[in-house]
């Protein structure tokens, strides 16, 4: 049932109640009638009648005297008009909720309503007004401790004054009283997790903190904007930094035993973050896309130490320099265009499906892909100069950046940038730095190596016989004597996550899609004495899903290779991407490589070279032979430049 059918059937349901109301005279229960079914239709976009139901619940409360339902009425129909951006109609319908709730005594509701109203009054620029508004609704929220509304509503009103007045002082000190609240409320649901966490002994993701990040991260994008305007950039980037992978971080936290930190300690300094990049010998490259496609901020922290790099891209500029093509545009275009070879080959997942009305033209191997030279242009380009060829770079992207191919992107040349510099991608400063002290924990010689498990036929996914021939590349490149290979029916779930618990490197090759891995699954034999002899056995379908990978911990602090489609792929949050990678690195995992887009069936991974120049952290690097069939000859085609959606993974 879709959700209009739900309020489409509520509005039957409210109507047989409003006749039964009326039928006995409950005029109390008439006037909630009227309110739910003005909501219904409010939500079918049926607005009139919304109005006409809102207007009828405010003519009863008045006869009722119920100042409650009169303020509510107003307030309702208040809503039904800013909707419609009829601001006008929404401020006059605003003063009168107020003066409800203010002779209520309800200040929880007043200072609800004035924010409201300061909201409606910037829409038709009353700004001097909508400002007064604002600051009443701060101190009402303060009066009756409301943190989340408190730290709201200081948001709101910096914003108010970096828009509507261009004042960049006030707004930092407003951003920055906001960012505070909200830290200590950070604090107490950090405090809740650990507890939770204790008394199960297991971890699980938090979705509160994961929400909680996507609601005030408005805060941290309008605080940058005000610092950058006053030539406070490295301030800006401590902003840009504190506002991502918070909820990813504390579950490394977790993981790794380590000590809470304080409100103020959880902030990392543009310090701290310049001696990791010395440390670790990395240039760091944190973006963040402070308006979607019009403008976008990027720090360069070098290696060689010296002060962070600040460059602006003028994204609007470049998308009318480029036929209007955009940075979220190039990068939906490159997902289509590689989602479609699923339907045209055999993959490692199922198949997308696709627009009937949309077929992306599917490229060859020889192809030019524009969208890997536009977000080359975008991204790369103007920052390729602080970049040195002999470090190491790490990427922290930021919101749809994290489904950039970064080591495919390519100069005007054709160059991908994977040729002339080795990579990786972390979705904060701070998880970098966590994974850097995983990387210095003692690595064993213990392998696992996952190959074409078998799967239950309702999946209807056919069988990866190269999957299985680049286990066994993998295992004799790790060495045979210390690598367990799982392959078909062995492959199973529970036998795979047991060995999960010791391996120090982990190599998948099976079928998958975001946020899962296809594994084979446990069930029962059929041997009904057999059965009765054994301890009680979970039965499972074989599928391990990001989820489960939170409950686990991984002691060895592994490398893991995810050579199956999207791996790397999942819903893109403030927090990062909610896919396997962060499951991986929440539950012990030193570093993942995984791909974006589809894996081929018959591309064999037949090497892992040592780790990078930073000796100091354990990457998993490979290069890729793609094994071509024709006119019966098997040619053989190097495409270590071409690791188009192949990235190494620290999320």
């Amino acid at each position: 049932m879709c959700i209009r059918d739900s309020y489409e059937m509520a509005v039957r349901h409210y109507m047989d109640v409003l006749e039964r109301a009326k039928k006995i005279g409950d005029n109390e229960l008439i006037g909630k009638v009227y309110c739910n079914l003005g909501i219904a239709h409010q939500e079918l976009e049926q607005f009139d009648k919304a109005i006409e139901f809102y207007s009828q619940s405010l003519e009863l409360a008045k006869e009722l005297g119920n100042k409650e339902m009169e303020g509510l009425a107003y307030s309702n129909l208040a809503d039904a008009y800013s909707t419609q951006e009829e601001y006008d109609e929404a401020v006059d319908y605003l003063e009168q909720t107020i003066n409800a709730y203010t002779e209520l005594g309800d200040k929880s509701a007043e200072g609800k309503a004035r924010a409201e109203l300061s909201i409606a009054q910037h829409h038709t620029e009353e700004n001097d007004a909508a400002i007064e508004s604002m600051e009443q609704a701060v101190k009402l929220a303060q009066e009756v401790d409301d943190k989340m509304a408190e730290a709201e509503r200081l948001m709101q009103l910096g914003s108010l004054k970096l828009v509507a007045k261009n004042d960049n002082v006030s707004a930092e000190s407003l951003l920055d009283q906001s960012i505070k609240v909200w830290r200590n409320i950070a604090l107490l649901m950090r405090r809740q997790l650990l507890s939770e966490w204790q008394s199960e002994q297991q971890m699980s993701d938090n979705p509160r903190a994961v929400s909680f990040l996507q609601q005030h991260a408005a805060a941290y994008t309008m605080l940058q904007k005000a610092l950058v305007a006053q030539n406070k950039n490295n301030l800006a980037l401590e902003a840009a930094e504190e506002g991502r992978a918070k909820a990813l971080h504390d579950l490394m936290v977790l993981c790794d035993d380590l000590e809470w930190e304080t409100p103020e300690a959880n902030v990392m300094s543009c310090t701290g973050m310049q001696e990791l990049a010395q440390q670790q010998q990395s240039t760091i490259v944190v973006y963040s896309m402070v308006e979607p496609d019009q403008l976008l901020y990027i720090w360069t922290i070098s290696a060689a130490g010296g002060e962070p790099v600040f460059t602006t891209v003028d994204l609007e500029a470049l998308s009318i320099q480029h036929d209007g093509n955009t940075v979220n545009g190039a990068v939906q275009k490159l997902y289509e265009t590689m989602a479609a070879l699923s339907t045209q080959m055999s993959c490692r997942g199922p198949a997308q499906a696709s627009d009937e009305d949309v077929s992306p033209q599917i490229p060859s191997a020889d192809d030019e892909i524009a969208e890997l030279k536009y977000l080359y242009t975008a991204l790369v380009a103007p920052v390729i100069g602080q970049l040195p060829v002999d470090k190491d770079v790490v990427f922290v992207p930021h919101g749809v950046l994290n489904l950039v191919p970064f080591a495919a992107l390519k100069n005007e040349s054709g160059d991908a940038l994977i040729k002339s510099h080795a990579m990786s991608v972390a979705p904060s400063v701070r998880t970098f730095g966590a994974l850097a002290s995983r990387a210095a924990a003692p690595v064993s010689d213990a392998a696992l190596v996952v190959a074409n498990p078998d799967l239950l036929p309702q999946f209807e996914l056919e069988p990866l016989p190269g999957c299985e021939i680049e286990g066994q590349a993998i295992s004799e490149i790790l060495g045979a004597e210390n690598t367990k290979v799982l392959s078909g029916p062995d492959a199973r779930m529970q036998v795979v996550v047991q060995e999960m618990q010791n391996a120090s490197m982990m190599h998948f090759a099976c079928h998958g899609q975001p946020g899962i891995l296809y594994l084979a699954p446990t069930l029962p034999t059929g041997d009904v004495e057999e059965e009765e002899d054994e301890e009680e056995e979970q039965y499972d379908d074989g599928l391990l899903y990001r989820e489960h990978l939170h409950y686990l911990h991984l002691p060895a602090k592994p490398s893991v290779v995810l050579s199956c489609n999207y791996s790397a792929a999942g819903s893109i949050t403030e927090d990062g991407i909610l896919g396997l990678p962060r499951g991986f690195l929440a539950a012990g995992a030193r570093s993942v490589l995984s791909t974006l887009w589809v894996a081929p069936e018959d591309l064999s991974l037949i090497h892992i070279s040592e780790p990078t120049r930073l000796l100091s952290i354990s990457y998993a690097v490979f290069c890729l032979k793609k094994k071509k069939k024709k006119n019966n000859r098997t040619n053989t085609v190097s495409t270590t430049e071409e690791q188009v959606g192949k990235r190494l993974t620290k999320k």
